[in-house]
C-alpha cells in the first residue's frame, strides 16, 4: 500500500516528475523529491504538504547523491520506492558534428546519474527485510527508435533500459523490483513550446505539426504525463514484476 511507503522522486523539474509527485503526495506516507529546481515549481500557489520534502541538489554529481540518501536515511531510516525521471536530449547534431563535451553531458544526465542513483538506492533498500523495495526509471521510446539528430540521447536511454535488466537480475536476492517506463511523445509545456517554435520556423500550422507527432500511433490521441500515473502506481507497489520496460507509446512501438 502506498499509504505506508517512503518514496523518492528524482528530476521533478520536468513535467513527468512534477505530475508523479503531485499524484503520490496525497496517497503516500512520505514523498521526497530532488532536482536542481526549487520547491516552488511544484507548489507555487499551494501550501506545502507536511508529508512532502524537496531537496534541491544537482544529481549528476555523486557527492550530492550520497548526501541525498544520507538525509533520507537520517529522517526516515529507510526508502521503499525510488522513481527516477531525470533526462533530456539537450542538443541536436549529426554524429560527425557532435562535440564530445555535449555527448558526455547527455550521457551524464541520462545514464550516469541513473546508475549512481540506483547504486545508492540499492544500498539503502537492501536492508528492508522482508519488504524489499521498488525502483522505477522513466526511460524513453528513443531507447528503441531512431530520433533525428539525437544519437547520444537514444544511446543513453538504450543503456538505461539495459541497466534496468542488469540491476533487476542482481537485486532479486534483496527482494527489490526494478522496472522502466518508456513513453513516446508526451505533451508537456516544454514540448508545446517546441511545437510553437516549429510552427514559426516552418510555417506549418500547429494542427499539422501535432498530426505529424501522432502519425505512427495506432490510437490518434495526445499523451500527457498524467497518463503514466496508473503504471507508476502499479510498479511502485508490485511484488512480482521486475526487469521489465513498459512501452507507453499509444501503439507506436509496433512500428519499430
Amino acid at each position: 500500500m502506498l499509504s505506508e511507503k517512503i518514496i523518492l522522486v528524482s528530476g521533478v523539474g520536468g513535467a513527468i516528475g512534477n505530475s508523479i509527485v503531485k499524484h503520490l503526495v496525497p496517497i503516500s506516507n512520505s514523498v521526497v523529491s530532488s532536482s536542481r529546481s526549487k520547491v516552488s515549481t511544484l507548489y507555487e500557489y499551494d501550501a506545502i504538504p507536511l508529508n512532502y520534502t524537496h531537496i534541491p541538489l544537482d544529481l549528476t554529481e555523486e557527492k550530492n547523491i550520497v548526501k541525498l540518501f544520507q538525509m533520507i536515511n537520517q529522517k526516515f531510516g529507510r526508502l521503499d520506492v525510488f522513481i527516477n525521471t531525470i533526462g533530456g536530449s539537450l542538443y541536436s547534431h549529426r554524429i560527425e558534428d557532435y562535440p564530445l563535451e555535449e555527448f558526455e553531458e547527455i550521457l551524464k544526465v541520462n545514464l550516469i546519474s541513473a546508475f549512481l542513483l540506483t547504486k545508492h538506492a540499492i544500498r539503502l533498500m537492501r536492508d528492508n527485510i522482508p519488504l524489499g523495495g521498488n525502483i522505477i526509471h522513466i526511460i524513453s521510446s528513443s531507447s528503441r527508435k531512431i530520433s533525428h539528430n539525437k544519437a547520444p540521447y537514444g544511446i543513453a536511454k538504450a543503456g538505461l533500459a539495459k541497466l534496468v535488466n542488469y540491476v533487476a537480475s542482481e537485486v532479486g536476492e534483496y527482494d527489490i523490483r526494478v522496472n522502466g517506463i518508456s513513453p513516446g511523445y508526451i505533451f508537456t509545456p516544454r514540448h508545446l513550446q517546441d511545437i510553437e517554435t516549429e510552427t514559426r520556423k516552418t510555417g506549418k500550422s500547429e494542427h499539422e505539426i501535432i498530426r505529424s507527432k501522432l502519425k505512427l500511433q495506432k490510437i490518434q490521441r495526445k499523451m500527457y504525463p498524467e497518463d503514466l500515473l496508473p503504471l507508476v502506481e502499479l510498479l511502485s507497489t508490485t511484488k512480482v514484476i521486475t526487469g521489465q520496460n513498459y512501452n507507453c507509446t499509444v501503439g507506436e512501438v509496433l512500428n519499430y
